[in-house]
């Protein structure tokens, strides 16, 4: 991946942070596939990009946020670390996870998530490495 793929990345993630889901959705390619590891089609699945910014905004009305702690080069792709933040009536926020991410032509093809960094980082042929 470019420096400027990671560049299209983290600037998505700070409009997601920002609010700004018009900003956050211009990243995602028309077409986008984002989904969690082994369920392309699973509840949550999004298969473009207007479901992609409706996830998005029912994430945001419902008081969750996330932010981009690290973006790692893995080639053809990008593992990016996501800490998601829950409303403060949950249980408890979730840990830091992996999605690994592709881009092509500077819009975000597919987004696949993985439960834990390790798990992201494995399946994108990378281990342990400082961030991008």
């Amino acid at each position: 991946m470019s420096q400027n793929d990671a560049e299209t990345l983290r600037r998505a993630w700070d409009a997601f942070t920002r609010g700004d889901v018009a900003a956050a959705a211009d990243a995602l390619d028309p077409d986008v596939q984002w989904y969690g590891a082994g369920e392309p089609d699973g509840e949550g699945s999004c298969h473009n990009r207007e479901e992609a910014t409706a996830f998005i905004r029912r994430a945001l009305a419902d008081g969750l946020t996330a932010e981009l702690l690290e973006v790692r080069d893995a080639g053809d792709r990008l593992v990016a670390v996501i800490h998601t933040h829950a409303p403060p009536d949950w249980e408890r926020s979730p840990e830091p996870h992996g999605e690994v991410v592709t881009i092509r032509d500077g819009k975000v093809t597919e987004m696949v998530v993985y439960l834990t960094v390790e798990d992201a980082l494995a399946a994108a042929g990378i281990g342990e490495q400082p961030g991008a």
